[in-house]
C-alpha cells in the first residue's frame, strides 16, 4: 500500500472546512491512515491553512465579485435612440440620431474620442450624472460652465 502524503491529506481535510481546529484535522488525518507525527501534521496545517482559506473564499465569492462592466464598442454619444417599434424603425428618427452622433464626433475630434466620451457617460451612470460631474470639473478648472 502506498504511503499517504501528509500535505495531501491535510489539504483534503482543510478544503472541506478551512476553519477546522488543528486538533480535529490531526484526528481526521490519523483516522485516514496517515502515519506522521502530530508535529509534522500541525506544521502542514499551519503552512496550508491560509492559502486554502483564500482558495475557498475565492471560489465562493468570485462569481459575485468579479462582475465587470464592459462598455459597448459603439455606444451612443448623446442619448440612446427611442426603442424601435416592432414594425420598421422610423427612418426620420434614425437619421436624426445619426446626425446628432455625427455632430458629437465632429466636436470630439473623431470617432474614437466620441466613443470614449460615450463610455464616460455610461460609466457615470447616465447623462444626468455625467452632466453633474461635468459641471463640477468645469468649476474646478476655472469657473467656466459646461453649458457654454
Amino acid at each position: 500500500m502506498a504511503e499517504l502524503s501528509t500535505s495531501a491529506v491535510v489539504r483534503e481535510i482543510l478544503t472541506g472546512d478551512p476553519e477546522l481546529p488543528s486538533d480535529e484535522v490531526i484526528r481526521r488525518a490519523k483516522s485516514k491512515g496517515l502515519r506522521a507525527t502530530d508535529a509534522q501534521i500541525r506544521k502542514s496545517i499551519n503552512n496550508q491553512r491560509n492559502p486554502i482559506r483564500a482558495q475557498v473564499a475565492a471560489a465562493t465569492v468570485a462569481p459575485t465579485v468579479t462582475r465587470t462592466i464592459a462598455p459597448p464598442k459603439a455606444a451612443p454619444a448623446v442619448s440612446a435612440p427611442a426603442a424601435p417599434t416592432p414594425e420598421a424603425p422610423d427612418l426620420a428618427s434614425v437619421l436624426g440620431n445619426v446626425a446628432l452622433v455625427n455632430t458629437v464626433v465632429g466636436l470630439c475630434g473623431g470617432v474614437e474620442s466620441a466613443r470614449k466620451t460615450a463610455e464616460a457617460v455610461q460609466a457615470c451612470g447616465g447623462l444626468a450624472a455625467f452632466l453633474q460631474h461635468l459641471e463640477l470639473v468645469a468649476t474646478i478648472r476655472g469657473g467656466e460652465t459646461a453649458a457654454g
